[in-house]
């Protein structure tokens, strides 16, 4: 037998793999930081959204006439009230986003039945 065939002598062999390891490591970490910030950039469109829902809320709120200085709403007005802003919200809504009331619409028309 060789001296070859019993060699252990297998750092070549093993820094190929540490290579790759890392190579690998590198990878993932750029694939979770890829992901990181594709959840980041969602969860701002989100939020994003959910201000301008809020700003057009208020506006609604003003337009309705329940902004400013007033009394407290009676209990039993409290209804009529929000009946009306949300009226004027979903129809600034629909001017905004049409798309997105045409498909609200339809769940609507489905709850009904």
């Amino acid at each position: 037998m060789s001296p070859d065939e019993y060699d252990d002598d297998t750092s070549a062999a093993n820094h190929d793999n540490d290579n790759d390891d890392d190579n690998n490591d590198e990878h993932e970490v750029e694939e979770a930081l890829e992901e990181a910030l594709e959840l980041d950039t969602q969860s701002q469109i989100f939020l994003e959204m959910r201000r301008q829902n809020l700003d057009l809320l208020k506006i609604a709120t003003q337009v309705a006439g329940y902004s400013g200085e007033h009394s407290p709403l009676k209990p039993a007005d409290v209804k009529t009230a929000l009946r009306g802003i949300w009226d004027i919200f979903a129809e600034f809504y629909m001017w905004i986003d049409p798309e997105e009331a045409e498909g609200d619409e339809d769940d609507s028309d489905e709850d009904e039945d």
